[in-house]
């Protein structure tokens, strides 16, 4: 454990200076816990007055009372959706950019060649993607709480979040995407010669994201607590088997003498 902490402080400070990282997830994280939100909770009640999204409401949520509430609770729900693309863009840039940068610096080698256990190095490496990721995860979704918050309460004067669905999300289900992406980056950039394809590992997550906010608005489910903790039960259960695959699969010797820069 002492090496795997040695191993992140290094490289956390390198991955802090490094703009290619931050810059693409500080325009994600402004556009959905920002931006979105506010012009959305602003135009609520716009929305509802369209004759197709009444109907959609009338049909989804059968005998609602509150007819703001229950369609600003929908619009969340597929906000903090997308938040989730945050926890798993980030360690797909950071976990494959921390091999390059040892490349570049040629600490790579001299790193593999110590005697630091395979299980430090990875350990070492996921801190770094991990815990700037869950940070900025959080942080996104206390800003996305304070605009809907403040906007809801000046229009309608309720305050809709937190909610079970809101911690689940920001506790539980970011940060298990965030290992299971990192590990899946990890095994892709040790094998690969290529950096960009582990890099883009993050964009899978786009795809279940879509299908989530598409079923939804098909009237086919509407996510609540359960669904979620369902998906962190599946996703959990993965992530242990992830990271002995990773320990398998990160050869040393192959990174030391194949691994090239492109």
């Amino acid at each position: 454990m002492k090496n795997a902490l040695i191993i992140f402080k290094k490289e956390i400070k390198e991955i802090i200076k490094n703009r290619s990282i931050w810059l693409p997830i500080l325009a994600v994280s402004i556009m959905f816990s920002v931006l979105f939100p506010t012009i959305i909770t602003i135009s609520l009640e716009s929305f509802i007055k369209d004759p197709d999204t009444n109907r959609f409401i009338l049909r989804v949520f059968q005998d609602t009372e509150n007819i703001e509430r229950t369609f600003l609770d929908f619009i969340i729900k597929q906000f903090m959706v997308f938040l989730l693309l945050i926890p798993a863009m980030l360690p797909s840039l950071i976990a494959p950019a921390s091999i390059v940068l040892e490349k570049e610096s040629n600490t790579l080698e001299p790193l593999i060649a110590t005697p630091v256990k395979t299980r430090e190095l990875l350990l070492g490496k996921t801190l770094t993607s991990m815990v700037p990721s869950f940070i900025t995860s959080l942080i996104n979704f206390i800003l996305f709480t304070i605009v809907v918050d403040s906007i809801a309460y000046i229009k309608f004067g309720i305050l809709p979040l937190p909610t079970w669905e809101w911690l689940i999300l920001a506790f539980i289900l970011s940060p298990v995407i965030s290992f299971i992406i990192t590990m899946v980056s990890m095994i892709i950039s040790s094998k690969s010669t290529d950096i960009r394809s582990a890099q883009g590992i993050g964009s899978v997550i786009i795809f279940p994201v879509y299908a989530v906010i598409g079923m939804q608005i098909a009237g086919l489910f509407i996510l609540n607590a359960w669904f979620i903790l369902i998906a962190c039960l599946v996703l959990l259960a993965l992530c242990p088997l992830l990271l002995k695959l990773a320990v398998r699969v990160f050869d040393r010797e192959n990174i030391l003498t194949k691994w090239k820069m492109k």
